[in-house]
């Protein structure tokens, strides 16, 4: 049985739950390095073909929260991408070097925070969501990649979680602890978002969600969305 088979194959017996019951918190404060240990090691997920779709083979790619590097791995190995990563993490970062994967510890919100190359595509795999000022770290993305920036977000649009608020329940996307995500979007929020900060949206790709509709009508059938950006330059007025 493949990943992606087995994911649809549970998917119904867990409907019930996610749409009327509360997950417990498995870490008692939201600090990263507590996260990477609580978390344990990376492993498959849909989205890593969808990033390997996306890219040529031999490109360069900066992972930017790459975590404990399983996605810079695959997409060597699949795509002999030459790739690195950075991550606030520093037990993430240990992990991603144990891979062989080159990775340095940073932290993508401080004002200090800059990337030095230019690199073929830029990675932001379910990071962004995490900071308080993501707007802050796509800004200084402008000018360092030739030819896409891939961001992969949860959709906060889904139908599960629009189900949750109509019985009265906040949307749940979180692994560990209630605090990890600190901003939403939907599709058409994050297209006029990213079009705000002086990006054109290229391509829409879903990852994971209900067989066959999320590819068809992603905004709410889609757990998942990528969206391939090129820079359109300039940020936009925000009426």
């Amino acid at each position: 049985m493949t990943n992606m088979a087995a994911y649809y194959l549970k998917k119904p017996f867990s409907l019930f739950r996610d749409i009327f019951t509360y997950p417990a918190a498995k870490i008692s404060s939201m600090d990263y390095a507590d996260y990477w240990t609580a978390r344990g090691e990376s492993s498959w997920t849909a989205r890593y073909d969808v990033f390997s779709s996306l890219i040529e083979p031999g490109t360069s790619l900066l992972d930017i929260g790459c975590g404990d590097g399983f996605a810079l791995k695959y997409l060597a190995e699949k795509k002999s991408v030459s790739g690195e990563g950075v991550d606030i993490s520093e037990a993430a970062v240990r992990a991603a070097t144990n891979r062989g994967v080159k990775a340095r510890a940073a932290d993508i919100t401080a004002a200090g925070f800059e990337i030095s190359g230019v690199y073929d595509y830029i990675l932001i795999s379910e990071v962004i969501e995490h900071i308080a000022r993501p707007e802050d770290l796509l800004r200084k993305i402008h000018g360092h990649f030739r030819k896409g920036l891939i961001v992969s977000i949860p959709n906060s649009g889904h139908y599960i979680h629009r189900l949750r608020l109509l019985f009265g329940r906040f949307p749940v996307q979180w692994m560990l602890h209630p605090g990890e995500h600190l901003r939403f979007w939907t599709l058409r929020d994050f297209r006029r978002w990213s079009e705000w900060l002086g990006f054109r949206v290229a391509g829409i790709r879903t990852s994971t969600g209900v067989l066959l509709l999320s590819g068809i009508c992603p905004a709410l059938f889609a757990d998942n969305l990528v969206f391939l950006l090129k820079d359109a330059g300039g940020v936009q007025d925000a009426s």
